[in-house]
């Protein structure tokens, strides 16, 4: 494989370890603090920017490289996919900000750990298709498959107590919005996974 082509797949592992780190860094705040909502929305746009910078880096890669080992729109796919998790990552955490909320719930906490586990996936997912195991890929593509059926789920439990449990109308407003950010955040991550499938049937 020539050095360019080493390079492309390299990249979109170092895009996936973005993501791992901005989703672990997400889901650690959502445990423990986010008393300063506009510190903790910055820290995230910092992982966003970091991401945005990568995936124009691999494009710059790919308009350099003549032949590619897979399709030039698989890689850009990969990688778009993967920033817009970073992004929905990155509009929750300034809707935290903008709402002045200061405590995660439960509900949210919940799916930031679908989301962090997604990443996981994500990343283990990119070093094998680095290392052309596409084979082996599947079972990471139905794996985030299921943890966004668990994302769809856990967000009609969320709204269902919140319209029941919840008189103040502006509380509803608020964290109806974020719940659905997040859950919209496990479909980008399941998005991913139907990139990796059709790369595996185009390629192995």
């Amino acid at each position: 494989m020539s050095k360019r082509n080493r390079q492309l797949f390299n990249l979109l592992v170092q895009i996936a370890i973005n993501l791992e780190e901005a989703s672990l860094f997400f889901m650690q705040g959502l445990k423990e603090d986010i008393s300063n909502p506009a510190q903790f929305a910055a820290s995230i746009k910092q992982y966003e920017t970091r991401g945005d910078e990568l995936t124009g880096e691999l494009v710059t890669l790919l308009n350099a490289t003549y032949i590619t080992p897979l399709e030039r729109e698989d890689f850009l796919e990969l990688a778009i996919k993967m920033d817009d998790i970073v992004d929905g990552l990155e509009a929750c955490s300034v809707r935290f900000d903008l709402f002045g909320i200061h405590e995660a719930t439960p509900v949210m906490v919940e799916f930031a750990r679908n989301i962090a586990e997604s990443s996981r996936e994500v990343l283990t997912a990119m070093k094998k298709l680095e290392a052309r195991k596409l084979l082996d890929l599947r079972q990471h593509t139905q794996r985030l498959n299921e943890l966004e059926k668990g994302g769809d789920s856990l967000l009609r439990t969320a709204l269902r107590n919140l319209f029941s449990q919840e008189t103040d109308v502006l509380h509803v407003i608020k964290f109806k919005e974020i719940y659905e950010i997040l859950e919209s955040v496990t479909d980008k991550c399941e998005d991913v996974a139907d990139v990796l499938d059709s790369v595996i049937v185009k390629n192995a």
